[in-house]
């Protein structure tokens, strides 16, 4: 609300106004102080969280920043993982169904003959 000249009947009544103007802003500078301490301790711990969670952190490029390298990661991993699941199958394979292949060639070529 803005301040009109008759506002005021007498000097007594506009240092009145002027002294509890001064007691507001004193209040909110104490306020706007003890925010910035509480705010600036908020600062220091999210700066310690972040420098743990940088030591912490796994060094992969699984948390690249580029798209395209979380991509190609994946891609790599699941092709090693198809890789070696396929290397058992086919140890798998060579151990327990070779020999019965092999057997059932072996008489079908006795019977041919």
């Amino acid at each position: 609300m803005p301040i009109s000249a008759n506002q005021f009947k007498n000097m007594n009544d506009l240092i009145q106004y002027l002294n509890d103007l001064e007691q507001r802003i004193n209040v909110v500078e104490e306020e706007n102080l003890t925010l910035r301490t509480s705010l600036e301790e908020v600062n220091g711990k999210n700066r310690d969280l972040v420098e743990f969670l940088k030591d912490s952190w796994p060094k992969t490029t699984l948390f690249h920043r580029s798209f395209w390298v979380r991509a190609l990661t994946i891609f790599g991993h699941n092709l090693v993982i198809q890789l070696i699941i396929g290397a058992l199958l086919f140890i798998l394979y060579l151990a327990l169904l070779a020999p019965l292949v092999a057997s059932l060639i072996n008489q079908a070529s006795g019977l041919v003959q």
